[in-house]
């Protein structure tokens, strides 16, 4: 186990910015049943036709991905899933709620999160969710739809929006900050970020409370969470596949957007000496998820996604949490699985 002295050294050089949009609809909006899915679509389509010359391009060279923030905002990525592989910067936080269909005049929220060194792009992104209510979201009026005909094509007849108000949101300490108000028109810079330093004081503060209560810890996964463990998909809410994943998502962006590979003590932290063994120790006590069988579509492959995943409260049981806590913590943030850009992957942590 780690003695205090030695988490005290552990070192997550990464921060996570997490940016709230109020809005309201200006025509009747429709969406499917996940909302993230058309969220994040509409988001992507704005920024390519708005900032990026070539994002008509079937192929763009090498010179322009490295030049064009679009183009690394957006960049292909492999697995989430697969250790090494390229995290974007940024990831939508969709609504919560149940409710799929807004009448002109309701108001909904939704956030993106912001990774890391990346805050230069969120002048594009802020303007994005603005373009995103001008060309419309979600599905097709059936009115409209109707008058245009069945083949119509366009985003002309989709529900329409306006950004009434902009906000910084510190989910570990619950604190907000006003980027933008309901009658101003210029965007503040965020001052909320999500650091290591909170996450470890959050940790300090958990770790006896935890104890207090038999050291059993709730995950609730508010959005379909997808994850692997031995090329099979996971179906129920297995501690160790869930751990692993966040580490080595958190792990990933820290070396692709933050300061660095973490460390412990001051030297490389390796997984199966630090990390596994303690997730392996940990007992799912009770199981309460269900599989949410999900499916979107992937304009960039230009063919339907599985987006499917355990969706619930799952309670697990440590001998001592002091290990990996710090990671569940980070996670919260950061999210887990596939399709994270989407706002899979969303969890939340109770005891």
């Amino acid at each position: 186990m780690y003695p205090i002295s030695t988490l005290e050294q552990l070192t997550i050089p990464l921060t996570a910015h997490h940016i709230r949009f109020t809005v309201r609809a200006t025509t009747p909006l429709v969406f499917g049943e996940f909302k993230g899915s058309a969220l994040r679509g509409a988001l992507a389509g704005v920024l390519r036709r708005t900032f990026c010359p070539a994002w008509r391009a079937e192929k763009t060279d090498p010179l322009h991905q490295v030049l064009c923030p679009i183009c690394q905002l957006l960049s292909v990525e492999g697995d989430e899933e697969t250790a090494g592989d390229v995290r974007r910067p940024y990831a939508i936080e969709p609504p919560l709620d149940e409710q799929t269909h807004f009448a002109a005049g309701e108001t909904f929220s939704f956030g993106l999160a912001l990774y890391g060194d990346k805050l230069a792009y969120l002048p594009y992104l802020v303007l994005a969710v603005g373009g995103m209510g001008e060309s419309g979201l979600g599905k097709k009026g059936d009115q409209e739809r109707g008058r245009r005909g069945e083949g119509a094509t366009g985003r002309e007849d989709r529900g329409r929006f306006g950004v009434e108000q902009i906000e910084a949101v510190n989910p570990l300490s619950g604190a907000t900050e006003t980027m933008m108000a309901a009658d101003e028109r210029m965007v503040r810079s965020p001052n909320l970020p999500v650091t290591h330093a909170q996450v470890m004081q959050i940790c300090d503060a958990w770790l006896p409370r935890l104890a207090a209560q038999g050291n059993r810890l709730t995950v609730h996964f508010r959005t379909p969470t997808r994850l692997t463990q031995d090329e099979g998909t996971q179906k129920r809410a297995d501690f160790f596949p869930f751990c692993k994943k966040v580490v080595l998502r958190v792990l990933d962006l820290c070396a692709q957007h933050g300061g660095g590979r973490p460390t412990l003590d001051g030297q490389a932290l390796e997984l199966r000496r630090h990390i596994y063994p303690h997730a392996d120790s940990v007992q799912l006590l009770t199981d309460e998820t269900q599989w949410w069988d999900l499916k979107g579509y992937s304009s960039r492959l230009a063919r339907a996604q599985v987006l499917g995943g355990f969706v619930g409260r799952a309670t697990y049981y440590a001998p001592d949490w002091r290990p990996l806590l710090p990671w569940l913590i980070w996670g919260m943030s950061a999210h887990v699985g596939k399709n994270i850009v989407k706002g899979c992957g969303i969890y939340d942590l109770r005891f």
